[in-house]
This record gives C-alpha cells, structure tokens and sequence, in this order.
C-alpha cells in the first residue's frame, strides 16, 4: 500500500499527454485531491480531453455512480 501511494506522487504530465486518443477526466467538484484549476489544465493541454464536474469528493463513482456510469457512456458512445 504505501508503494502505491508512493507512485501517485510525482510529476505525471508525461503519462497523461502520452496519447491524444479521447479522455473523459472524472472531478468531483468537492475533491481536495484533484483540484478544479488543475483538472481544467489537464484537459487544455491534451487534445480530446473533456472534464466532466459531478457533486461528490474524490470517489465519484462510488458518490454518484449513476451519473458517473453516465458520462462514461457519454463518452463511449462519441467513439
């Protein structure tokens, strides 16, 4: 477990604009690990990015997993 967690931090831009295929990046608008400003550079620097802002904290699925299953249709469904 704390390896993982180890893993987590750093600088991971490379990973994420690695591809320019579609990404639908998740938020919820009450996280205090994903903030709003850096999920919105996220999806400016990395072409086919769209954000998606549901009321939940981190663990949005879990929160809301109707809406969550929602905007991943969404974006299934736009391939």
């Amino acid at each position: 477990m704390n390896a993982s967690q180890r893993q987590l931090n750093g600088d991971h831009w490379s990973d994420w604009l690695a591809t320019d295929r579609p990404a639908l990046l998740v938020r919820g608008s009450r996280s205090s690990v994903l903030g709003a400003g850096h999920a919105r550079a996220m999806v400016a620097r990395r072409p086919g990015a769209r954000l998606v802002e549901l009321p939940a904290g981190h663990t949005v699925h879990e929160t809301v997993p109707d809406r969550f299953a929602v905007a991943v249709r969404g974006l299934l469904d736009a391939l």
